[in-house]
């Protein structure tokens, strides 16, 4: 957006000096002098400006507020899909004076899938194993030249590679990390096993992402959020088996859930959120929440914001005592 309007001013000061050139009338040859410089100086001025909130890398930082609390988003498509205009971390700041900053992605896990190369030239590129990594290493290019299968999915590159190229990490203060339908529907194993930071399972992956946000961000709050309420129609029976009891061969939602809170438990700066509880979301309502049995609808999107502002505001008020 920001160089688009650089061209654009650009453009008129260069067709300014064009029209300047062909005037005949010598007798104003010291006004398009004073013109000249007068356009110069705003255009220096508006670079500056423009340069100095979208620079990649370490420099580009956009505005900091330090009165408002800073909240980075990680998740799949619950945290990343916008439900009635709105996505849940437009709701959380709707509700607490707060910048967000969303990098979800629908259709991601926490686990990397592909293992073959470091950072894979699919929609596992956004999955939290390679984003942490990424912000880890500030490899931020890789984004911006991800070439997807889809247009739409460039677009996306492009848009998460703007926000985390913005984002201060020494200055956030809470960062959520929501993942798991996806880890389950996969059947990516829910738990570790030799290996605490396999990041080929969903428990090794958020261990493997808790260290590199220590080192990262080691001011701010981590919030774990577990799976939410899954459910999906059997083709085989007509049924609509509940995640607690389907497995789809890394374990059932419970399991997942079990190690986040494991995973959340290991470390001084991270705080749990059981969505399986608090949401209180079950095979005889979720139609009410999850109406094709995962994404939420507007109710479920506010009773998800709902307990995650209490949980912020907790710790605000801890923080005051």
């Amino acid at each position: 957006m920001y160089i688009a309007e650089f061209i654009s001013f650009y453009g008129c000061w260069k067709v300014q000096l064009i029209l300047c050139k062909k005037r005949k009338d010598k007798t104003v040859g010291k006004k398009n002098i004073k013109e000249y410089i007068v356009f110069a100086v705003i255009a220096v001025i508006s670079a500056g400006l423009i340069l100095s909130t979208t620079q990649i890398g370490k420099e580009k930082y956009y505005p900091y507020d330090d009165s408002r609390i800073q909240i980075v988003f990680f998740g799949d498509s619950n945290i990343a899909n916008t439900v009635e205009g709105k996505t849940v971390s437009d709701r959380v700041s709707d509700l607490i004076e707060c910048d967000v900053y969303n990098i979800a992605v629908g259709g991601t896990t926490a686990a990397k899938v592909n293992t073959e190369n470091f950072f894979d030239r699919t929609a596992d590129l956004f999955c939290l194993y390679n984003l942490s990594k990424i912000m880890e290493i500030e490899e931020y290019q890789v984004l911006w030249d991800f070439s997807g299968t889809m247009p739409y999915e460039e677009q996306i590159a492009a848009k998460r590679a703007e926000v985390l190229t913005g984002i201060r990490y020494d200055q956030i203060d809470y960062i959520v990390i929501s993942y798991g339908a996806n880890d389950y529907t996969a059947g990516i194993p829910a738990v570790c096993g030799e290996n605490p930071y396999d990041e080929s399972t969903y428990e090794g992956a958020l261990r493997s992402t808790m260290e590199r946000i220590q080192k990262l961000c080691p001011d701010s709050k981590v919030i774990i959020s577990s799976i939410t309420y899954c459910a999906f129609l059997s083709e085989d029976t007509g049924r609509q088996p509940d995640g607690y009891y389907d497995d789809k061969g890394g374990g059932t939602i419970e399991e997942y859930r079990d190690a986040a809170q494991r995973v959340a438990s290991e470390y001084e700066n991270a705080v749990f959120m059981d969505n399986l509880e608090l949401m209180g979301i079950d095979v005889t309502n979720y139609m009410e929440y999850v109406p094709d049995g995962v994404h939420f609808n507007e109710t479920a999107q506010e009773i998800y914001t709902k307990h995650l502002v209490e949980i912020i505001t907790e710790i605000e008020s801890n923080k005051d005592e």
